[in-house]
Parts: C-alpha cells; structure tokens; sequence
C-alpha cells in the first residue's frame, strides 16, 4: 500500500512538474509580440528624448553637461524598461548582443559627461565617439531584430 502511495504521488509530482516547466514556455511572448511592446517603449521615450535639446556646440563642455544631464538616465530607464520585459524564445543571441552593445553606449556616454564636467575636451570628444560608435552598432542588431529605436 506504501508503495502503491508513493508513485501515486510520485506520479503526481512528475505531471505537476511537466505542467508547469511546459506552461513557462507557452507563456513567453511571440517574437511580434515581444517586438511591439520593445517598439511601443521606443516610441514612448523617443517623444521624450526628443523634448530635449541636443548641444548646440560639440566643443563646448557646458552644452554637453545640459544636455546628457537629461538624456542619460532617460536613456538608461528605457533600457530598463526593455529589459523587463519577457522575452521570446529564440533570437536570445542576438537581443543579449544588443544589451551589451547598448550598456556600452551608456558606459561611453557617461563618461563624455564625466569629462565634460572636468572640462576635458578630448576624453569627452574620444567617449562621445565611442557612444556613437557603440550605439551605431546596436541600432544594426535592433534592426535585425525588428526594434525601432
């Protein structure tokens, strides 16, 4: 009777661990799906970054400071937010090389701002060459992706 009682319950145990092992995975989003919502954020804090102004004068560190100031932690809340979201199956390469690509813009860029608080044009001309750089490539890898931002 034991014996009958545990693979009964082993039994049991097993099915429940397959239900919900299989249930995780069918609740992933579709790839279209996920790409959506990624879009819908981009959207959102596109219209945002867009309210503020770029620096007038790339040789100036003040206008540099005003502007990243606002920029960055924009910047960083939308990836964030993008982060957060639940992923699809597939395509984990590709979208995990866009955050890294994507954290190391945000890596050079605030490193523009630090040198242009300290008032070092060329750390902050070299790190602003090296956002554009960095965010040129992950823009290439959201495209394959479907992203619009």
């Amino acid at each position: 009777m034991l014996v009958v009682a545990l693979v009964v319950v082993g039994a049991v145990a097993a099915t429940a661990t397959v239900v919900a092992f299989g249930s995780r995975g069918d609740d992933r989003p579709s790839h279209d799906a996920y790409v959506k919502d990624v879009n819908a954020i981009c959207r959102d804090y596109g219209e945002r970054l867009d309210r503020i102004p770029p620096p007038g004068d790339l040789s100036s560190p003040g206008a540099i400071v005003e502007s990243l100031e606002q920029a960055l932690p924009l910047l960083r809340e939308q990836v964030r937010t993008i982060r957060a979201l639940q992923r699809p199956t597939g395509d984990e390469a590709r979208v995990a090389r866009f955050f890294r690509l994507t954290d190391s813009s945000l890596v050079a860029l605030q490193a523009a701002l630090d040198a242009a608080l300290e008032r070092a044009l060329y750390p902050m001309a070299t790190a602003l060459t090296r956002f554009g750089e960095r965010r040129d490539e992950a823009k290439s890898v959201a495209r394959l992706l479907g992203f619009a931002c």
